[in-house]
């Protein structure tokens, strides 16, 4: 490799690493988590498949910059298969990275609309809404547009269609440095629609007609519910879970075909039964008769116990449909 310049200000700043066996904890789904998923996706690959998507991933645009010199010592001076394995998951971090890019060429990278998706937009295996109604009417679905369109540029306008479309890219696009773009996105967008919060959230008649952002707006004393869903396994050690959500990949037997709607539907499941406790519910509620937001809720030890569960095994089936996908794109490779 190259010789190495100095990280810039801002990317010292926005990026949070796991180091190879150093224990690291896990921040966030949509930082270190999204690395967990690919490394547990790495170990299905065949070395032959990993240098391919390896090779896929040199012509970022942003290569250097972002992955070569962002590379920790203590990867660069292990064996090339780690240095493999951190370059994927640092492409499914990526796009959380893009946010923090100087701003005349954030906008060329950064896509913040394709991280979630409304509550109401159904279309396959997503049959039933991802919001939960307090006191007031369901909104009117959203017929999705079908995944036919994705070899259309302007299908990409959320987590689903925006995953479709990079699935799209990596088999059929010609252009080296969108097709490494396009992994980036696939790989970080198997993760976020695994997240359920990126796949509905909580409307209310008089707090909430909007919705609650995928629960950024709910309050509890940890930080906002998206944000403690994200941080699900804050403070464990990440080669610990790392373990953990491998083992339960291993145990995921059956044979899953690119099927983002089926995911998509399995976290909005979560999301209705277990994402808003009763507390939850209970405080908006009272909040609505008052007119005025809940204060800040206490989360149980079960609620976060049951979170921190709910987390590793999505992490795991993210995990292995990574694998899975980019299996499928690369054949018998």
């Amino acid at each position: 490799m190259p010789a190495v310049k100095p990280l810039p200000a801002w990317l010292r700043i926005c990026i949070v690493l796991p180091i190879l066996a150093l224990a690291s904890p896990l921040y966030a789904w949509d930082a270190t988590g999204h690395r967990l998923s690919v490394y547990v996706a790495y170990q299905s690959l065949t070395q032959t498949q990993r240098e391919y998507w390896h090779e896929v991933l040199q012509h970022h645009p942003r290569f250097t910059a972002d992955f070569e010199q962002a590379m920790p010592d203590a990867v660069r001076a292990a064996s090339s298969d780690e240095q493999t394995r951190w370059l994927l998951g640092q492409a499914a971090v990526w796009p959380d990275l893009a946010r923090g890019l100087p701003e005349i060429i954030r906008s060329r990278y950064n896509q913040p609309d394709w991280h979630w998706i409304e509550g109401a937009w159904l279309r396959d295996h997503a049959t039933v809404q991802g919001n939960l109604y307090i006191e007031t009417r369901p909104l009117p679905d959203i017929a999705g547009a079908p995944a036919d369109n994705s070899r259309f540029a302007s299908h990409a306008s959320n987590v689903l269609t925006a995953l479709e479309r990079a699935a799209w890219q990596l088999e059929h696009e010609t252009d080296a440095g969108q097709r490494a773009i396009a992994l980036c996105w696939l790989l970080h967008l198997i993760g976020d629609i695994h997240q359920p919060l990126h796949t509905g959230g909580l409307v209310s008649a008089r707090l909430f007609p909007a919705g609650d952002r995928g629960g950024n707006a709910i309050s509890t004393r940890g930080g906002n519910l998206h944000a403690i869903w994200d941080q699900a396994l804050r403070g464990s050690d990440f080669n610990d879970n790392l373990q953990a959500v491998s083992r339960q990949a291993a145990s995921l037997t059956w044979q899953q075909a690119f099927a983002p709607t089926l995911w998509l539907q399995e976290s909005r499941s979560l999301l209705l039964r277990q994402v808003y406790p009763e507390r939850v519910i209970a405080e908006v509620r009272r909040g609505e008769s008052r007119g005025q937001r809940p204060d800040s809720i206490t989360l149980s030890n079960d609620y976060q116990s049951n979170m921190r569960q709910t987390a590793r095994l999505r992490l795991a089936e993210a995990g292995y449909r990574i694998s899975s996908t980019l299996s499928d794109i690369t054949g018998t490779l």
